[in-house]
Parts: C-alpha cells; sequence; structure tokens
C-alpha cells in the first residue's frame, strides 16, 4: 500500500481501515511511505502500532519511510524499529526471509 501527501488527524484512521481487513485475510503488508511530505503525532500508528497489530493477525507488516518519517521516529520513538526500511524491496526482502517476525 502506498501512501502519499500528509498523513495527520483527519486520515490516519483512513490508512487502518484499508490495512487491516488485508491483516484479516493473512496478507503481508508493506506500507510505502516514501511520498508523504508530512506525517503528524497521529501517524505514528501506521509506522508502530499496524505492524504489531499485523503480528496478532499472524502476518507481517514493514513500513518503507523517508526522511520526514525518520525524523518522526526519531523525536518521539529515538529509533527505527526493526520493520522500518529505506525502500520497498528490503522491505519485500525481509518480510520474505523474516515474516511476522519483524514486529516482535
Amino acid at each position: 500500500m502506498s501512501v502519499s501527501g500528509e498523513i495527520d488527524a483527519s486520515n490516519a484512521k483512513d490508512i487502518d481501515s484499508r490495512v487491516e481487513p488485508l491483516f484479516a485475510r493473512r496478507h503481508d503488508v508493506i506500507i510505502d511511505l516514501a511520498a508523504v511530505s508530512f506525517i503528524g503525532s497521529c501517524g505514528l500508528w501506521v509506522v508502530v502500532g499496524l505492524p504489531q497489530v499485523a503480528r496478532t493477525y499472524g502476518v507481517g507488516c514493514a513500513v518503507v519511510t523517508n526522511d520526514t518519517v525518520d525524523r518522526l521516529l526519531h523525536v518521539v520513538n529515538h529509533c527505527r524499529p526493526p520493520w522500518v526500511f529505506d525502500d520497498r524491496s528490503s522491505a519485500t526482502d525481509a518480510l520474505a526471509t523474516e515474516g511476522l517476525w519483524l514486529a516482535s
């Protein structure tokens, strides 16, 4: 799933509502945020929370970020979770080899 533009309180739940049905159907998901120009604190759920939700369904979830998203992770989380990647290729490879263990 690719997301572009801004993620804030007005639309963060929209991403959630589109991704959770994929988890329910037992699909691994890559959330590509490379084209996101702004991410508010509500958008942190997309980066940190959804991969944890994926694990409850027994599937994997990787997130592709950019400098904008990484900045928020650094300020709020002080680190990058193991399921966050610089590009889609790395995320795909990790899901193929590590699967749901990314969100441990």
